[in-house]
């Protein structure tokens, strides 16, 4: 009800605006502290390019499940190694490089007692659907690359961090094929943009991995390249050991589990299961 009188008491206002200030700051922290269980409760997850698809659908599975948020950040796997050593906030680490995490292990970034290999892959090379050579690269003999890209440029990862980039360079030397193209690279950030870079029709050929290559209508198989060409191509996915989300636990659970394993299945990987009773679940909420 408001006061009407003429002769108004102003003295109760310093208190008044303390008290609102008060509420207010306390509404503030309140509003903050809420944010940041929030924040807490999301699991961040940074993948490597090219298991994206299958971490993504494992991803909406588990949160489906359980309630919780999955925020999926998509990067080569070094980038994403550079961004942890750099302090990214995050709570998985999915690689494409057992190089990157046996790095970040000893350094201290990765938890040992939370690091398994869950995948592996192959390469091939590639051309666009509507390609007019519909022919087979032989690998087993001497090929000319250069006739065969048409003056135009080799797509790849960039092998100075994108394991893709980094297993065809090597499966090039290999084959004895990297003097011919070595200057005539077009260096992508990750596996994916080679990919959209051959369905675009911007080169004729490119070197991706056999699980990006089934997922496009844009792309038609060139050749697979020999795995003994390269080092194994395996997939890890492990906790940083500067996570202190608990639920980053029960993901990585997941993600390494016989059911986990099984979607990397569905998406053309190979998989390794684990040893009977290895990966726990017990603390995993029941499947519908």
């Amino acid at each position: 009800m408001l006061n009407r009188s003429n002769n108004l008491n102003f003295s109760w206002l310093p208190r008044a605006v303390a008290i609102a200030s008060l509420a207010l700051l306390t509404s503030v922290f309140a509003h903050q502290e809420c944010a940041q269980a929030i924040d807490h409760k999301s699991i961040i997850v940074l993948s490597a390019a090219s298991a994206a698809p299958a971490v993504q659908d494992l991803a909406t599975q588990f949160s489906d499940r359980t309630g919780l948020d999955i925020r999926v950040s998509v990067a080569s796997s070094g980038t994403l190694a550079r961004q942890i050593r750099q302090g990214a906030p995050a709570d998985l680490y999915i690689s494409a490089s057992t190089t990157w995490i046996e790095q970040l292990l000893t350094d201290g970034f990765l938890d040992k007692g939370q690091t398994l290999q869950v995948a592996r892959n192959r390469l091939v090379f590639v051309s666009p659907s509507d390609s007019m050579d519909t022919s087979l690269i032989n690998l087993a003999k001497s090929v000319d690359l250069a006739s065969r890209l048409n003056g135009g440029r080799l797509a790849i990862g960039d092998p100075a961090h994108v394991p893709a980039g980094t297993y065809a360079k090597e499966a090039l030397q290999t084959l004895g094929l990297w003097p011919a193209v070595r200057d005539r690279l077009a260096r992508q950030a990750n596996v994916r943009a080679v990919l959209a870079m051959v369905e675009r029709g911007e080169t004729q050929l490119g070197i991706i991995y056999a699980t990006d290559a089934a997922l496009s209508d844009g792309v038609r198989l060139a050749a697979i390249v020999p795995a003994s060409a390269h080092a194994p191509i395996v997939y890890s996915a492990a906790v940083l050991s500067g996570s202190a989300n608990p639920n980053a636990t029960m993901f990585y659970r997941e993600l390494t589990s016989s059911d986990g394993l099984d979607v990397f299945e569905r998406y053309g990987f190979g998989v390794t299961r684990p040893e009977p009773n290895t990966q726990p679940s017990e603390t995993l909420p029941p499947r519908p």
